[in-house]
């Protein structure tokens, strides 16, 4: 609770109050895309204005130097503050909001993992808005241990801790399938690979999605420390399977 005080308290008072209303929410995001390049941001603002219009590009501009001051940590906690209100937008608004954003993440022609963990957050909780109890499909351990071990493999390479030694401290948490979870290598646990683990994982039971935030934590508490990158993919993994995030590390 003093952890996210502390949290909200770092984000200054005008991008608060652009999560509480659609309109601003929607211009929110597209300013949380925006690259560190002045050079890429210029193209960016021409994308919105080009895809959202006028009305967005000029609120964006005015933010523009307030989204300048946010630390990178309080990108995806401000994202689902903007959630609620980002819920309410109609299909034809949210399909240009979605077109917008691809054209954002797709200028430099690279998907960072921030890039990746705010669509993939903001894709599955507005899924998950227009289709609240989507069909469950696995429901044994059994059935997604390859994409259990994608996810843990992924976090493992984030880590600074030897990658075999986080990767072990996750799949402990699993037990019923320790025995048979192996660290992938890198190339096996890429962006495509988790995007593709994630949306089975997303359709799994509640009891499996649980275990595996939980050793998810377990992977990136290993080393006690908590990188930027880490966090994301965490919260990346916690909204799509639309579970409340553990106390890295101390979740049972």
């Amino acid at each position: 609770f003093r952890q996210a005080q502390t949290l909200l308290a770092s984000i200054p008072l005008p991008l608060l109050e652009a999560t509480r209303k659609a309109t601003a929410a929607q211009v929110l995001v597209y300013g949380l895309l925006l690259s560190e390049s002045q050079a890429a941001r210029d193209q960016q603002h021409a994308i919105v204005a080009k895809l959202a219009g006028p009305d967005a590009a000029t609120a964006l501009a005015s933010l523009d130097a307030t989204l300048r001051m946010l630390a990178p940590a309080t990108r995806l906690p401000l994202l689902q503050l903007a959630l609620p209100a980002l819920r309410e937008l109609k299909s034809t608004t949210l399909e240009r909001f979605n077109t917008t954003l691809d054209g954002l993440v797709q200028a430099d022609n690279l998907i960072t993992l921030f890039e990746y963990a705010l669509q993939k957050m903001l894709q599955r909780q507005l899924a998950l808005a227009a289709n609240p109890r989507p069909q469950l499909q696995y429901d044994s351990f059994g059935a997604v241990r390859r994409e259990i071990a994608v996810v843990l493999s992924a976090l493992a390479h984030h880590s600074p801790k030897k990658s075999p030694i986080a990767f072990a401290e996750g799949a402990a948490q699993v037990p019923v399938i320790r025995d048979f979870l192996t660290l992938l290598e890198p190339s096996a646990c890429g962006l495509s690979q988790i995007d593709r683990a994630l949306n089975k994982l997303a359709v799994s039971a509640w009891p499996i999605k649980q275990r595996v935030l939980v050793a998810a934590g377990h992977v990136i508490a290993s080393d006690s420390t908590i990188s930027v990158e880490e966090g994301e993919l965490f919260r990346a993994i916690a909204g799509t399977l639309d579970c409340p995030m553990p106390m890295l590390g101390l979740a049972s």
